[in-house]
Order: structure tokens, then sequence, then C-alpha cells
């Protein structure tokens, strides 16, 4: 008889590239694992980091256009000081004005009492000239 032998595969040199054994692939799939938490982990960080800075831009063009506004309302309050001061000196030279008329009317008054109380006691006297009898009042109104 004659023996046989059969060879599956051999190996006779240890081949040039790498060895994986069990130890080696979960030392493998950990750093696998750490980098891609520690990816998602950056992710985070930067994603917060862009809303804190679109927050900051935000908050920036806030200020400025409360900064304009506040310019705006300085401009307005100053307009608003000098139309009043303007009002306050018009209505002051209006009322010395009307006051100044109405001296004028009460003098302008009392001279034509005087004169029609002269006409009066002139025809009174000379004629028999009846004067009907009214109320006057000749004092300021106060």
């Amino acid at each position: 008889m004659v023996a046989t032998s059969s060879t599956i595969a051999t190996n006779s040199s240890p081949s040039p590239g790498i060895t994986l054994t069990l130890e080696s692939t979960g030392i493998f799939l950990g750093i696998l694992v750490s980098a891609s938490v520690l990816g998602g982990v950056a992710v985070t960080v930067i994603s917060k980091m862009n809303r804190i800075s679109s927050s900051i831009t935000q908050i920036e063009k806030t200020l400025e256009e409360q900064a304009r506004n506040a310019e705006k309302i300085r401009e307005i309050d100053r307009t608003l000081a000098l139309h009043i001061q303007e009002y306050v000196n018009r209505k002051d030279v209006v009322q010395m004005v009307l006051g100044q008329l109405n001296e004028k009317i009460d003098h302008k008054f009392k001279r034509v009492l005087f004169y029609t109380r002269d006409i009066q006691r002139f025809l009174q006297r000379d004629t028999d000239f009846k004067i009907r009898e009214y109320e006057e009042t000749t004092q300021p109104d106060e």
C-alpha cells in the first residue's frame, strides 16, 4: 500500500503582512470607537462654537442698530427741545402783544367814556336833553 499524505495548506515562510489576532482586532476596534467618539465630541464643540459666534454677531448687529436708534432719539430730543423753546418764545410774544392790545383798548374805551360823559353834561346843562340810565362798569376785569 502506498501511503499518501495530503497537505491542505502549508506556509513555510512568514507573510510580509499584518497578522490579525483577536486581541489586535479588539484594540483596533477600540481605537476606531474612541476616534469616532472624539470626532462626535469635536463636531458638537464646533457646532456650539458656531452657534455662539452667530449669536455674538447678532448681538453686535443689534447693538449697532440700538446705537443708531439712540443717536436718532438724541437728535429728535434736541429738535423737540428747540421746537418747545420756539413755542414758549412765540407764546410769550403773543401774550405780550395781547396784553398791549388789551391796554390800548381799555385806554381808548376810557377816553370814549369820558368824552361821552362830557357831551352828556353839556347837553344836560344847555338843553333839556334827557339821558337814559344804564349800568356801566369802568373797572378792569380781574
